[in-house]
């Protein structure tokens, strides 16, 4: 299947167990890049404290933001303190789009790790323009809910995980996409603070219990915590049930949804590429991008791909193609190659 890649590429072996056919790394690969968020809500630690906690614990999911790091402190009416923090990997609107992301009057802050394709749509439904400050895909989010309520995570088409704190009421508003693209997990602290995080790591550090992982195509909301744990499925496609598989085949149904797919995740203020795994797609995306823009880009991730033969251990392939030469795809690539093609396919074979 198709995985739209927008965020940087490990290729690093694990340190034991590889195949004898395969040579290790012989230098470490860059770590993986995405956004990553943290929250802590209606913690009893005072302000100060809870700062510094929660700057101390991003530092474990910074690898995931190379972009900008940012913090919300929210001072509670009932003398809890809540916290937000975003790591940022930058695809749409770079300049601008730092988070934590505001309403208006600044009362509703978000955190999100996500893309949402259809956020110019979305964006023309909010009720006045002005509350826009950014051109971020993710700012809508904050004030479709502030707009509609709970109903907001239905409304939204891409991959997401999410928290939105209200300052003025002290609800807890999180989602996650139907398929559990991006990861996000919670749990309770020790002084009975909800937590949630991209990566379990900061929660076993801040002395969480009852880690979960946060299940996809559920929000959660503080207001109905007494139900169901506050969960909700928004989720609720027809093929959920085997039984509605009712038509025939539809190839030219499959062809246009596929061809979709590839367009809309091509959304970027950046470069971008694809990561294939061995299959039928592995020619066919390739092709739906340049079909789709007429040409197709290296994604900032690919800074992590070297050119040499010895990162093959995963046994993927990845169709790499830029418009113009970006050398820094390797530190060691020599000033002689300046005359080459811009476009690179890397073949990396599966071990055997």
């Amino acid at each position: 299947m198709l995985a739209a890649v927008q965020a940087s590429l490990s290729f690093s072996a694990p340190a034991s167990g590889l195949p004898s056919r395969v040579a290790a790394p012989t230098t470490r690969a860059a770590d993986p890049s995405m956004c990553g968020i943290l929250a802590t809500v209606n913690s009893k630690l005072s302000p100060e404290a809870l700062r510094l906690q929660t700057l101390t614990l991003q530092r474990l999911i910074r690898h995931r933001g190379p972009d900008g790091s940012g913090i919300n402190l929210i001072e509670n009416s009932d003398g809890t303190c809540s916290a937000i923090a975003h790591e940022r990997l930058a695809i749409v609107d770079p300049l601008a789009g730092n988070q934590p992301l505001y309403s208006k009057d600044r009362k509703l802050s978000l955190a999100i790790n996500g893309e949402i394709y259809n956020h110019k749509e979305l964006r023309a439904e909010i009720n006045d323009e002005s509350k826009f400050r950014t051109n971020s895909d993710c700012e809508p989010v904050v004030h479709l809910y502030e707009q509609i309520g709970h109903e907001v995570a239905s409304k939204l088409d891409g991959d997401f995980a999410f928290v939105i704190v209200d300052e003025v009421s002290g609800e807890v508003y999180a989602a996650r996409d139907p398929i559990g693209v991006n990861s996000l997990y919670w749990g309770t602290g020790l002084d009975g603070a909800t937590w949630f995080s991209s990566e379990a790591k900061a929660l076993v550090t801040g002395g969480c219990i009852n880690i979960e992982m946060f299940p996809p195509g559920y929000y959660y909301s503080s207001k109905n915590a007494h139900v169901d744990n506050g969960l909700t499925r928004f989720y609720n496609p027809a093929w959920f049930d085997v039984a509605a598989a009712t038509g025939p085949i539809d190839l030219p149904r499959i062809r246009d949804t596929f061809m979709t797919a590839v367009k809309k995740r091509m959304m970027a203020d950046v470069p971008y590429g694809v990561l294939l795994s061995p299959g039928s797609t592995r020619r066919s995306a390739p092709r739906s991008s340049r079909a789709r823009s007429g040409s197709a880009t290296c994604n900032r991730a690919t800074r992590a791909i070297s050119r040499s033969s010895s990162l093959s251990p995963l046994g993927s392939t990845a169709a790499l193609i830029s418009p113009r030469p970006r050398w820094w795809l390797s530190s060691s690539v020599p000033s002689t190659t300046a005359s080459r093609s811009p476009c690179r396919r890397v073949s990396m074979p599966s071990p055997t």
